[in-house]
């Protein structure tokens, strides 16, 4: 994992090893980053400083765990769990304490990304076929469709402002 500036300018590298180190997430005071690493044998979420210091394990699981994404106030980390055949969205505090299960289905929920508000979480989910955009509140309740149509969409974010949702589709038969 490596940071920069915005202007391509101060490139430096935060972690070395020879596991897959990924999907940073910055907190929102921008003090810590929380990653997916390989380097003790599956997929687990940890954090570290800023600055790359403190690398430590905040998951220990049999079960892959896979984009980590924090709650506008930093207290807590919304993730997927890999089932193979299905993923699901958890959320625990920051320190990797009282994971909750937020989805449960045969599916595929995935990429939560928290409104800048922190009462809202998009996701995509293919429960009913192709993938779509999904909403629900963040103790997983009230989860509804929010959009419909030919075509994957996938990867829904916010809008700074939190007024817009920006995502991929293919509805015209390629991703744009």
């Amino acid at each position: 994992i490596y940071r920069m500036n915005k202007d391509g300018s101060g490139l430096k590298q935060l972690t070395t090893n020879t596991a897959n180190d990924q999907c940073p997430s910055v907190s929102p005071d921008g003090k810590k980053i929380a990653f997916l690493s390989e380097r003790d044998g599956s997929s687990e979420i940890y954090l570290m400083n800023a600055d790359g210091s403190n690398q430590t394990r905040i998951t220990n699981n049999t079960i892959t765990e896979e984009h980590p994404s924090w709650s506008p106030d930093g207290t807590k980390i919304y993730f997927m769990r890999d089932y193979s055949s299905r993923t699901e969205i958890w959320v625990m505090n920051a320190d990797g304490s009282n994971s909750v299960q937020l989805t449960n289905n045969q599916c595929r929920d995935e990429r939560p990304f928290l409104s800048s508000d922190g009462q809202t979480i998009l996701f995509m989910s293919n429960r009913n076929g192709n993938y779509e955009i999904y909403m629900m509140d963040t103790d997983g309740s009230n989860q509804r469709r929010i959009t419909n149509s030919t075509g994957h969409k996938v990867f829904p974010i916010w809008s700074s402002d939190g007024r817009k949702i920006v995502f991929q589709s293919e509805r015209d038969g390629n991703f744009e």
